[in-house]
């Protein structure tokens, strides 16, 4: 098998023009060029030319007097070379020794032929990339680790790549126009909508600061339009951009990401809702993720805070939704949703949204994302979830390959087998449905674990902040709150008592359900003397349990505390 190869050059002029090899001079080839901890990745068919290119443009100059690496491979064409650039730049974004110069908008994940004789490839040129110390992390660990999925540097599919280009033109034409604008992007779990929202952050970011008389564009880039058209790049430039971001556990991270955005020139904040609505400061540009978890008034501790917000904004204490701060204090607003999401009756509903759909708004809501891009399951594992835990037609027995479904009738084997898991690969927790108190977390109760289950002792997660990443958390349990919008590849779900199957139907049983907040209804509902009844509520258990059983990659672990739900479910597992 034709075997690649890495080459290393001093990154200067004298040493480049020495090069009069013909495969590095007229051949598909890939390169990164490292200083310090800066480095550029790169793909060209003139390597000699395009090294010489770079030694002159100003925003190289970083790496100036650094490493070369070229990757050589007579195997090598336009398309793989391009696909291997990809894969370098997803992987190098995150490391975190590196800080990387590319932009992010010639990345997509196109097919061509023999792509998975390639892949191989590309596997075994990271390996050799580690092996000689350039990388510090193993393909493993780079895939494990919260800087890869919340990075920027992502491949976007070509449904992906559609709605980034169309919400771009949506801004664009608003700006032009002087008006507000809204793009909605829905999708189910695992389609890529925080990933579409962090790659528009990086991509506005870059067309802040790009100057089309000095800095090259990407002939490959996608977007091209927008970076190369004076007028279309000039309506980018001095916009301030907002991040708002309802997880608190993934703000943190989020914002380690955002430091790097167009060499830290940008201007792009990150915010919880209440620190956006608070902060005194207008924007051009708001994205929003997750924004099923935006709420609706009052919110327990953060009241005071609303109060102020309503007051400040409209002058007054009626109800307003956090999106309503959001629409008050930005000029262009990119959310993502999904309904299915909801799992509090103070979270946001659609018609929160839809009523800014009026006349001198550009409102756009046909963005729908549909490709699955988390679970190996693909959509029709997601389906097979939904329809499982839902009181409508039932699917039938389905056995997904590649994807790993198992039903535990003792807790201990399953924490083995997810241990097992965590071993091997890493990003494997348990989970549970919000059927136990917090004891552990109150001051009151002094409870040195919250839940006791087949004899098992066990805690909720001790923290909500990067709750995943912490090696103490195998072995705690997890609730909705500490996993929402996260990738595990494996993940144990317990369902308690707050779902039982009765009677041919899943039922809500409120006497074994633990989470008050999500029994409170919202100071809309309560304002307009709404009652919720079990219905509701078991709609949003479902949801919940949907959410948990949709985090997995590689596989999913049932543990079911009632024994009419386990008799149900070993129907399907």
């Amino acid at each position: 098998m034709p075997e690649f190869i890495i080459k290393d050059y001093p990154f200067r002029e004298v040493e480049i023009n020495k090069i009069e090899s013909d495969k590095e001079q007229d051949w598909p080839v890939v390169y990164h060029i490292r200083k310090n901890n800066n480095v550029y990745i790169g793909e060209t068919v003139n390597f000699k030319n395009r090294m010489l290119q770079h030694l002159k443009s100003n925003k190289k100059e970083k790496l100036d007097d650094g490493v070369v690496n070229i990757i050589l491979d007579e195997e090598f064409n336009k398309s793989a070379a391009l696909d291997l650039e990809s894969f370098l730049i997803q992987n190098f974004s995150a490391e975190d020794k590196f800080n990387l110069l590319n932009g992010n908008d010639g990345l997509s994940d196109h097919s061509y032929y023999n792509r998975s004789y390639y892949t191989e490839k590309f596997v075994r040129i990271w390996q050799e990339l580690y092996n000689n110390g350039i990388t510090s992390k193993t393909l493993d660990e780079v895939k494990n680790d919260a800087l890869y999925k919340y990075s920027p540097y992502k491949a976007l599919n070509i449904q992906q790549e559609h709605v980034v280009y169309e919400v771009l033109c949506n801004i664009e034409e608003a700006i032009a126009e002087n008006k507000k604008s809204i793009s909605v992007i829905t999708g189910d779990a695992g389609t890529g909508k925080t990933i579409v929202i962090m790659y528009l952050a990086k991509l506005i970011a870059d067309l802040q600061v790009f100057d089309n008389t000095n800095d090259e564009i990407d002939e490959n880039s996608n977007f091209k339009l927008f970076f190369e058209d004076d007028t279309f790049n000039k309506r980018f430039k001095n916009k301030k951009i907002a991040l708002i971001i309802p997880q608190e556990s993934l703000r943190g991270r989020i914002q380690k990401i955002l430091k790097s955005l167009a060499g830290g020139g940008a201007n792009v904040q990150i915010f919880s809702p209440i620190t956006f609505g608070k902060c005194e400061d207008d924007f051009d540009i708001a994205l929003i993720d997750e924004g099923h978890l935006l709420k609706v008034g009052f919110t327990g501790q953060t009241g005071q805070d609303v109060q102020y917000i309503n007051e400040k904004l409209f002058g007054n204490n009626d109800v307003h939704t956090e999106f309503d701060w959001i629409a008050k204090k930005a000029k262009n607003i990119v959310i993502v949703y999904s309904e299915d999401q909801r799992i509090r009756p103070t979270n946001i509903e659609p018609s929160d949204i839809y009523k800014y759909n009026v006349p001198g708004m550009n409102f756009r809501d046909n963005y729908k994302l549909e490709k699955q891009m988390r679970s190996l399951g693909d959509m029709e594992y997601i389906k097979y979830v939904n329809d499982i835990f839902s009181n409508g037609e039932k699917p039938e027995r389905q056995i997904f390959d590649g994807f790993e479904m198992k039903m535990y009738t003792n807790l201990p084997d399953m924490f083995d087998k997810i241990r097992q898991r965590n071993d091997e690969i890493g990003l494997a927790r348990v989970v549970a449905g919000f059927s136990w108190d917090w004891k552990t977390n109150s001051k009151k109760t002094n409870a040195d674990y919250d839940m006791e289950i087949d004899g098992m002792k066990l805690r909720w997660n001790s923290t909500r902040n990067n709750w995943i990443g912490r090696k103490e958390s195998i072995d705690e349990v997890g609730s909705i709150y500490t996993v929402q919008g996260e990738d595990l590849n494996y993940i144990g779900v317990i369902i308690g008592e707050d779902l039982i199957y009765r009677d041919g139907k899943l039922q809500f049983n409120k006497n074994k359900y633990a989470d008050s907040g999500a029994l409170k209804r919202s100071q809309r509902q309560t304002a307009e003397k709404v009652e919720l009844d079990d219905n509701y509520f078991l709609e949003q258990v479902l949801r919940v349990y949907r959410v948990l059983m949709n985090r997995a990659i590689k596989g999913v672990y049932v543990y079911a505390c009632d024994k009419g739900m386990r008799e149900y479910l070993a129907k399907y597992f």
